[in-house]
């Protein structure tokens, strides 16, 4: 990416972070990054454009890193729990951003969904891959895998309310004992 773009970007991103995107400016994105706004046009047509290229970089880091994560694993409930880690974690690190991404204003931006849904299609397929692997190697008993797939993204949608609302949840521990409830319940085995 060319060094002027790069630096439009990582201010807007910035900015957006600290200030939300209905609040932070072309001009004020332009004099952070110093540099003139009619050189910004000539990047980017508007602000909707330079935030779906920062929500398409982050998105792509995103799965990169997860992936990486996955690859360094060894057994498929490790490979889920490390994908459930490093999620939260990457959550986490970009909570203030993550709620500009949830604002209810930005729904209407096709990217924005586009984005959405293509990450849900990713996780769905990543998991479904994990769980599979999983019944092939006769780790995880034969099931509905969508099914199975659908309960662990809820139960990771229900430890992000608590990551952006109380801040004071314990990714570690939290997100390794939903995953080993989710592999073994709660039941007592003979």
């Amino acid at each position: 990416m060319d060094e002027k773009k790069s630096r439009i970007v990582a201010v807007a991103k910035e900015m957006i972070a600290l200030y939300g995107f209905k609040k932070t400016t072309m001009d004020e994105i332009a004099a952070k990054a110093r540099m003139g706004k009619s050189s910004m046009y000539y990047y980017f047509k508007n602000k909707e454009d330079i935030f779906a290229e920062i929500v398409r970089i982050d998105s792509d880091h995103f799965r990169k890193k997860l992936n990486d994560t996955i690859q360094s694993a060894y057994s498929p409930q490790d490979k889920i729990m490390q994908y459930v880690r490093t999620r939260m974690l990457h959550l986490k690190e970009l909570s203030n951003y993550y709620k500009t991404l949830t604002n209810e204003y930005l729904d209407h931006y096709f990217f924005i969904e586009q984005v959405r849904e293509d990450f849900y299609n990713f996780e769905n397929k990543t998991l479904s891959d994990l769980i599979n692997e999983g019944i092939q190697q006769n780790i995880f008993a034969p099931c509905d895998v969508d099914l199975v797939v659908h309960m662990i993204a809820i139960a990771i949608k229900g430890l992000e309310y608590p990551l952006f609302v109380q801040k004071e949840l314990d990714l570690e521990r939290d997100s390794k004992q939903m995953m080993e409830i989710i592999f073994k319940g709660i039941e007592v085995r003979a």
